[in-house]
C-alpha cells in the first residue's frame, strides 16, 4: 500500500505542473541558481541551445565495385569454368557512395568534431549549419583524423570574420550511471533530432562489427544510423559524448547506444587539429588483466596492474630489460589498475620521452626506465592510406613481417593474387619485418614489384606491375 501512494504522488507531480524537485533549476541550460529542476524546459531550452552547433554531414566516396562475374554457358558442372573464369573474369567499374551523418562544432573558427567513420575515404564533404530557410551549407575538409578513437575533425570556412555556434564540453570522467543523457543528430538523414535517455553504463572494452573500442558511454537515448558524430549531452547542455555506434539485430535503434567519452577526444584534439593525426608513444609489450588465478599463480596481493604476455624484440620494453611475467603497477606517478589502463596512460605519453616503470617480478618491485617509442599502429594509420590508394590493399604489422587484412576489388593488388590474409615477408628480395619496412621499399619499387608471401603452409612469390 505505501509503495502505491508513492506511486500516485510520483504521477501527480510529473503531470500536475509543478515542478519535479531533484536539487537544481534551469532557467538556461547549466545554471544552478535555485533548487528546483523543470526537466520539460529544461531538455527544451538544452536543444535549442546546441542545435545551432550540430551539423549535418553529407560525404561522398567513390569505390570500385564488381559489375560482374563470368558464369559458364553450360551450367555449375561444366569442367571448362575455372577456364573461362581465368580468361573471362570478373569486370570491374566505380560506382558513387553517399552516407549521412552527424558532426559538433568545437571551436568557433569552423572546427566540427565527428566519427573517423563518417568522412572515412570521402571525397567531397558537405557540412549543413541550421534547417529550413536558415540552412547553409559550408564545404568541409578533413584536417585530421584518428582511426584507433574512431575521431575526425572537419574545418568549414565562412566569410571573413564570420564566427560559428559552439557547443561547451564536458567532463565525461565525472558522468554517472543513471543520469540524464540527451542524443542530437541527423538519424536517416533526419536533422536536428533530439532523443532523451540515461547512462545506462560505462564500458571499458566493446567490439562492434569490426572496431574495437576500449572506452564507451552506453545509453539508451535513442541513436541510429545518421546519428554518428553527433553530441550526447548531460543535463546541463555540455558534450559528454561523441554518439558513434549501436548494437542492433536489425540496423535500427533497440536501447544500446554508445558513445565515445569527451575526454578522449580532449587528450587527442590539439594533435588533430595541429598535426592531422595523432602520435602516441609506445612500450612494445602485449598485457593482459590479472585474475584471481593468475594473481594466486604470480603470488600477488591482488588484481592491480597489468601482466606482461609479450615482450616484443627490439621494442623499448624489451631494451629496457621488462620481461615476461612482469606485472606493470605504476607508469611515473600514475598507478595502473588494468591493461586498458596501462595502454591509455602510454598512449597519452609522447615518443622518446624516459618514464620510469615500475614492475612486480617475483617477490621483488623494481623500477625501470623506458624511453618510449613511436606507436607502430600510427604508423599501421598513415601506410595503410596511401598503399591502399596505390596498390588497392591494407597491411598490418604481423610477426614474420606485414599481414594483408584488405584487398581492394579491381585494384593492382587482387589483379596481381594478393589475397586477404597473405603474409609479406619480402619485397624486391629485401626483407621484411614491419610496416616501415614495406613502405620504404615500395617506395624505392619501380615498374614491378617482387612479393615473397606466406600463404598458409606455403611460401609463394608474386609479382605486381605498378607504372
Amino acid at each position: 500500500m505505501r509503495r502505491l501512494v508513492v506511486y500516485m504522488l510520483i504521477i501527480l507531480l510529473l503531470f500536475s505542473g509543478s515542478p519535479l524537485t531533484l536539487g537544481k533549476t534551469a532557467s538556461s541550460p547549466g545554471s544552478e541558481t535555485g533548487p528546483l529542476v523543470d526537466l520539460q524546459e529544461t531538455f527544451s531550452r538544452i536543444a535549442e541551445a546546441v542545435k545551432p552547433a550540430v551539423v549535418n554531414i553529407a560525404s561522398t566516396r567513390i569505390e570500385k565495385t564488381q559489375l560482374y562475374s563470368f558464369r559458364s554457358p553450360f551450367g555449375e558442372e561444366d569442367p571448362f569454368e575455372e577456364f573461362f573464369r581465368y580468361f573471362f573474369g570478373p569486370e570491374y567499374g566505380t560506382r558513387k557512395l553517399q552516407s549521412v551523418g552527424s558532426g559538433v562544432i568545437i571551436d568557433k573558427r569552423g572546427y566540427v568534431l565527428t566519427n573517423y567513420h563518417v568522412v572515412e575515404r570521402a571525397t567531397d564533404i558537405q557540412v549543413s549549419i541550421g534547417d529550413g530557410k536558415d540552412k547553409k551549407t559550408y564545404p568541409g575538409k578533413v584536417i585530421g583524423k584518428d582511426v584507433r578513437t574512431d575521431l575526425a575533425v572537419i574545418e568549414i570556412k565562412g566569410k571573413k570574420g564570420e564566427e560559428f555556434p559552439v557547443a561547451p564540453l564536458g567532463d565525461s570522467d565525472k558522468i554517472r550511471v543513471g543520469e540524464w543523457a540527451i542524443a542530437v543528430g541527423s538519424p536517416f538523414g533526419l536533422e536536428h533530432t533530439v532523443t532523451v535517455g540515461v547512462i545506462s553504463a560505462k564500458r571499458q572494452n566493446v567490439a562492434i562489427q569490426t572496431r574495437n573500442y576500449e572506452d564507451l558511454i552506453q545509453t539508451d537515448a535513442s541513436i541510429n544510423p545518421g546519428n554518428s558524430g553527433g553530441p550526447l549531452l548531460n543535463i546541463k547542455g555540455e558534450v559528454i559524448g561523441i554518439n558513434t555506434a549501436i548494437f542492433t539485430p536489425s540496423g535500427g535503434f533497440v536501447g544500446v547506444g554508445f558513445a565515445i567519452p569527451i575526454n578522449k577526444a580532449k587528450e587527442i584534439l590539439s594533435d588533430l587539429i595541429e598535426k592531422g593525426k595523432v602520435i602516441r608513444g609506445w612500450l612494445g609489450v602485449r598485457i593482459q588483466d590479472i585474475t584471481d588465478e593468475l594473481a594466486k599463480s604470480f603470488g600477488l596481493s591482488g588484481k592491480e596492474g597489468a601482466l606482461v604476455s609479450e615482450v616484443i624484440s627490439g621494442s623499448p620494453a624489451e631494451k629496457a630489460g621488462i620481461k615476461r611475467g612482469d606485472v606493470i603497477v605504476q607508469v611515473g606517478d600514475k598507478r595502473v589498475s588494468n591493461s586498458n589502463e596501462l595502454r591509455s596512460l602510454i598512449g597519452r605519453t609522447p615518443p622518446e620521452k624516459k618514464v620510469p616503470v615500475r614492475v612486480i617480478r617475483g617477490k621483488n618491485e623494481l623500477v625501470i626506465d623506458v624511453v618510449l617509442g613511436k606507436a607502430p599502429e600510427e604508423e599501421v594509420i598513415s601506410k595503410e592510406e596511401s598503399q591502399e590508394e596505390r596498390l588497392g590493399i591494407t597491411v598490418q604489422n604481423a610477426k614474420e613481417g606485414v599481414v594483408v587484412t584488405k584487398v581492394e576489388p579491381g585494384s593492382l593488388a587482387q589483379d596481381a593474387g594478393i589475397q586477404e590474409g597473405d603474409i609479406i615477408k619480402e619485397v624486391n628480395h629485401k626483407e621484411i619485418k614491419d610496416i616501415s619496412d614495406f613502405d620504404r621499399e615500395m617506395k624505392e619499387a619501380k615498374e614491378t614489384v617482387l612479393f615473397l608471401i606466406k600463404r598458409g603452409d606455403a611460401t609463394i612469390y608474386v609479382a605486381m606491375e605498378i607504372k
